[in-house]
């Protein structure tokens, strides 16, 4: 495989062969980006992707639309059926090509502005349409629970310790960076709980938008407080705790759920102890970014958490890294590119660009090429391109060497961990409190 570390359009990686070398390059500069006083990353679903993780969007239609016979027993009820498919032919959805192939977002966003076609409809006395609607819908209700199973990995759980790990070492490596620096900013548009796993587990403080303890309820003003410690108990003396964490699940999250509530200005409810069963009949924010649902993209949560990237990514000094992310949402893309209207903002991209076959190179990642291509150097592009001519049994040969842009090398051997630093720190200090204790004793 071919490494590569661009800034701007220069990779300064061409004259370093060695990958050990390589990394401890990248860790060098690493080291000086996550020092960065406003610090965001933006984790994508590439991030929660293994043979115990979540698939893929294209695993995910593959499996909706031409399930294989060897699918598992939990999924065989899950996915589209005969019937299903007819209905799609009958209202001439090419779900087999693109968009819809890849990104069940699309898919779900077309049938969403169909059926809110045939409402109108139907709402203008036109009752032949009224089981074209229902058929139309019940394609929505399996789609939204089929991912929302996915999502839920529930056929893994108890197996994805590896997955977990990974997320963890991200999340304790982050939370140990130089507590005068302001706390970071975690964005994903994975609907997965990993992240808020892996800090339980650490018992790592983070807020996630809701407030309460019984009944959590979404509440945007949350991210505006911090958790802090009492110095000195003579005095008012406050500081922001080490360990803490401001994470935003800027596409919802599977524990999201609409429920009323007379008292509470924002009907988003966070539930715990969640399973399939319990969510299945839940009005669940998840995805559905639907243009024509007030409660949706134009609406909370999702115009509040989108208000937040833009604003955090858009202050002075700011750097934003992207893991697992490929660059195919639009609405953050450009978010992104305006934050780049801005001097001091810098963008580090972890992602792979290609790949070579018989000696020729394609292009995947054209959104990312694209920035590439910009050449400003304040664009970092780190990641691995793949040789094919080299695979055998589809292994590759140096089986030692690990792609830079995945997210298990970036947790486990990109990212400084800082507690050394810390350990180094607290000896220092602990030597001159004796010898000042010392001096103190002979005067």
């Amino acid at each position: 495989m071919k490494h590569f570390f661009y800034k701007g359009s220069q990779n300064v990686l061409s004259n370093v062969t060695d990958y050990e070398k390589t990394i401890e390059f990248i860790k060098k500069d690493l080291s000086k980006i996550l020092d960065t006083r406003n610090l965001s990353f933006l984790i994508g679903s590439g991030c929660s992707l293994g043979p115990n993780g979540i698939p893929t969007m294209k695993q995910l239609a593959d499996n909706l639309f031409e399930p294989s016979e060897n699918l598992s027993e939990l999924l065989k009820d899950k996915v589209f059926e005969d019937k299903h498919i007819k209905i799609l032919e009958r209202f001439k959805i090419n779900y087999k090509n693109e968009p819809f192939r890849t990104n069940l977002e699309t898919f779900l966003g077309t049938l969403y502005s169909y059926s809110f076609y045939l409402e109108k409809l139907k709402e203008a006395n036109e009752d032949s349409f009224a089981q074209d609607l229902k058929d139309l819908n019940e394609i929505i209700l399996k789609t939204k629970q089929y991912i929302l199973f996915e999502c839920l990995n529930e056929k893994n759980k108890g197996n994805d310790d590896n997955i977990i790990e990974t997320y963890r070492q991200f999340y304790r490596k982050l939370s140990l960076r130089d507590s005068n620096l302001q706390k970071p900013n975690v964005f994903t548009t994975n609907y997965d709980l990993f992240s808020e796993r892996a800090m339980d587990n650490l018992g790592i403080s983070y807020t996630n938008g809701f407030s309460g303890f019984i009944e959590r309820f979404f509440n945007p003003s949350i991210f505006n407080y911090a958790l802090a410690e009492q110095m000195d108990i003579s005095s008012l003396k406050w500081s922001v705790i080490d360990s803490f964490i401001y994470l935003f699940k800027i596409h919802g999250s599977v524990n999201w759920v609409e429920r009323e509530s007379n008292n509470k200005l924002f009907s988003i409810q966070e539930l715990q102890n969640v399973n399939f069963e319990k969510l299945k009949e839940e009005a669940n924010y998840m995805i559905y970014p639907s243009p024509l649902k007030q409660n949706a993209s134009l609406g909370s949560p999702y115009a509040d958490l989108f208000r937040e990237f833009q604003k955090r990514i858009t202050q002075k000094q700011s750097t934003l890294v992207t893991l697992g992310f490929s660059f195919g949402d639009e609405h953050i893309n450009n978010i992104i590119y305006q934050a780049l209207t801005i001097p001091s903002f810098r963008l580090v991209i972890f992602s792979d660009l290609g790949f070579y076959s018989n000696g020729q190179y394609e292009i995947t990642r054209k959104n990312i090429e694209k920035l590439k291509n910009l050449n400003d150097p304040r664009i970092w592009i780190i990641g691995s391109n793949l040789e094919f001519d080299n695979l055998i049994g589809g292994e590759i040969k140096n089986e030692e060497e690990k792609e830079l842009h995945f997210f298990e090398t970036i947790a486990n051997t990109l990212f400084p961990d800082f507690t050394q630093d810390k350990i180094e720190e607290a000896n220092k200090n602990l030597i001159e409190q004796i010898i000042r204790a010392k001096v103190e004793g002979n005067d």
